[in-house]
């Protein structure tokens, strides 16, 4: 659920950034990508910044209808 196979140049894009300074380019993918965001930090208990947690809360009416994704959600593959 934490990794995703990405272009190189994307992948420099976002570099360490968190949901406040990146988002895809791709605006179809906003929505699924902020929810892997918060059920990533939800599942390890990692911290977000007030700006992250600002950009993320802002999204999410955009996405009314997004679940977040789980351990067993089609395409997330984990290591046995």
């Amino acid at each position: 659920m934490n990794l995703l196979a990405v272009s190189g140049s994307a992948n420099q894009l976002k570099s360490d950034s968190d949901a406040q300074a990146w988002m895809p380019s791709n605006l179809g993918c906003w929505c699924a990508y902020v929810a892997r965001k918060i059920a990533v930090k939800a599942k390890y208990g990692l911290w977000v910044t007030a700006d992250e947690r600002d950009a993320m809360t802002r999204m999410l009416p955009a996405c009314p209808n997004q679940q977040l994704p789980t351990d067993v959600s089609p395409g997330v593959a984990l290591p046995k």
